[in-house]
């Protein structure tokens, strides 16, 4: 059987430190778009990096975004310092 072909519609990376983050729109084999995001890591020298990924469909895009927004939101709340446990 032949592997399909996934066609990328359109690309975006962002990098941040020692890991590269790809969002990748791409077509599914029903002709569906959804959103790729990947996560590559860099392990060290010597050593292959390392890659998470997740799909997005597009009737839950809205809503990721929407929580995404509610918990990054007031930016102040990232320059806390978290006491040690």
């Amino acid at each position: 059987m032949e592997k399909s072909i996934r066609q990328t519609v359109k690309s975006s990376t962002l990098r941040a430190g020692k890991k590269t983050y790809f969002f990748d729109v791409k077509v599914a084999s029903n002709n569906k778009k959804y959103l790729r995001i990947t996560e590559s890591a860099y392990e060290g020298e010597g050593k292959e990096r390392k890659y998470n990924s997740f799909l997005l469909w597009p009737e839950n895009i809205v809503g990721f975004q929407t929580k995404l927004t509610e918990v990054s939101d007031d930016k102040r709340e990232f320059s806390k310092r978290t006491p040690a446990c």
